[in-house]
């Protein structure tokens, strides 16, 4: 009897991390190229598909808008990540928030520079993350 317990709390226990794994999946991850360049003027890059803030000067800041929209049919929990040596600069408006079903959201990406940057390219990474809510 006693080893007919075990073996019941040794499956339950697998099942809930299984159970837990599978929850903490993402339904889907994008990466968006970013970068700005520390330079004399400010300049703008539009360019697709990367999320460019251009040329800045330093001690000032540029900003970027994208939107976000939950295309799936259940609501979604979005989380913002950024890396590379621009991650320290950017800020995001808002993060880890929940979208129903076909709703969007605007979001705001910031890019703060300090006065003692180098005149020279910065990049890294924006990373949006969509699990289940």
């Amino acid at each position: 009897m006693e080893k007919r317990n075990k073996t019941i709390s040794l499956l339950a226990t697998i099942g809930i991390i299984a159970l837990a794994i599978l929850l903490n999946i993402p339904l889907n991850k994008q990466t968006i190229p970013t970068r700005f360049v520390g330079g004399e003027n400010m300049g703008f890059d539009l360019g697709p598909g990367n999320l460019n803030f251009g040329q800045i000067i330093p001690g000032y800041s540029a900003s970027r808008k994208i939107t976000i929209t939950n295309d799936f049919d259940k609501p979604t929990i979005t989380k913002i990540e950024t890396s590379g040596e621009i991650s320290d600069c950017i800020r995001v408006s808002e993060n880890n928030f929940i979208l129903q079903p076909e709703e969007s959201k605007n979001l705001t990406f910031s890019c703060f520079t300090t006065e003692d940057i180098e005149m020279r390219e910065y990049a890294g990474e924006i990373l949006i993350i969509t699990k289940k809510a």
